[in-house]
């Protein structure tokens, strides 16, 4: 058994090295669940911190794909729900493409707990995809509230965004990979008769990267962290408020350039580490046949 397990490592460090890898390109971006805190900033006037939305808007998911070759698919789905405890999704996909989108909704005061938006393409010689998602809290400026006086409102939430490409530009093709991440958290409105608004909008993006003998190759990027928006009544009297938030996805692939792409250095040492193996356990073979 142990001999079995050997050879079946050293086979799979060499298939990893040696098959080709299409191109592709992938996108994601969430939300976790949506934490809203009220401060008192005047403890002393009696009036206890109070949130409501006067409008929620819809949740709303959104997704498309495209697959571009000899023939052409599309596919695409949007849908909208009043904002209730349970999950509104959504997903589809063609041949090189697929996208998912969620609203986690819930019967908060925003309407919402969390989001989600996930997209990838891959490619082939003669064909590639491309893809764009979309997840949304309620329409934009529909999710208005009121405050109370003397009252600061924070929505927060731990968000993460991901974008990846593996292939450089494709000169023969004229074409290259992109994959982009977008997330935005905001919230605005009017204190007496002055505009104040706070607006959380982070983006990534991802094509390629030149290499110093002038070869392109695919690159990938990343971010995590709180995201957090305020809003601020420091007046006597209630404030009215609106409130948006939304996750998208969108980029496409490049047809495969028909190089297999050169082994990173961890996959050069899995191929000699599979050819150690293969080495070693020849050789104790042939010593055992010997004896």
């Amino acid at each position: 058994m142990k001999r079995f397990v050997l050879h079946t490592l050293a086979a799979a460090c060499m298939v990893a090295a040696v098959s080709p890898a299409f191109a592709a390109s992938s996108s994601s971006v969430s939300f976790g669940n949506l934490v809203i805190t009220l401060t008192d900033l005047n403890a002393a006037d009696g009036i206890a911190p109070s949130l409501s939305f006067s409008t929620n808007g819809h949740a709303y998911v959104l997704g498309e794909t495209l697959g571009f070759g000899e023939t052409q698919d599309e596919s695409l789905y949007a849908h909208t729900a009043k904002q209730q405890q349970g999950i509104l999704s959504g997903s589809t996909h063609g041949d090189w493409s697929a996208v998912t989108s969620s609203v986690t909704a819930a019967n908060t005061v925003a309407g919402f707990t969390a989001l989600s938006a996930t997209g990838n393409a891959s490619s082939s010689l003669d064909a590639h995809g491309a893809y764009r998602s979309y997840a949304a809290g309620s329409e934009p400026f529909l999710n208005t509230f009121v405050l109370s006086a003397n009252t600061k409102v924070t929505f927060s939430t731990m968000a993460s965004m991901q974008v990846q490409t593996s292939m450089g530009y494709n000169l023969e093709a004229d074409q290259e990979e992109y994959a982009n991440a977008h997330m935005l958290l905001a919230v605005g409105g009017s204190v007496n008769g002055v505009a104040q608004d706070d607006v959380r909008d982070l983006a990534l993006s991802a094509t390629f990267a030149v290499r110093d003998d002038g070869t392109t190759m695919g690159v990938s990027d990343s971010w995590s962290g709180m995201l957090s928006a305020s809003f601020i009544n420091n007046s006597a009297m209630n404030a009215d408020g609106t409130f948006q938030a939304f996750v998208s996805t969108e980029g496409w692939s490049a047809n495969w350039d028909g190089v297999t792409p050169v082994p990173e250095p961890e996959t050069y040492a899995m191929l000699l580490a599979g050819l150690a193996l293969v080495g070693w356990t020849g050789r104790r073979n042939k010593a055992r046949s010997r004896a």
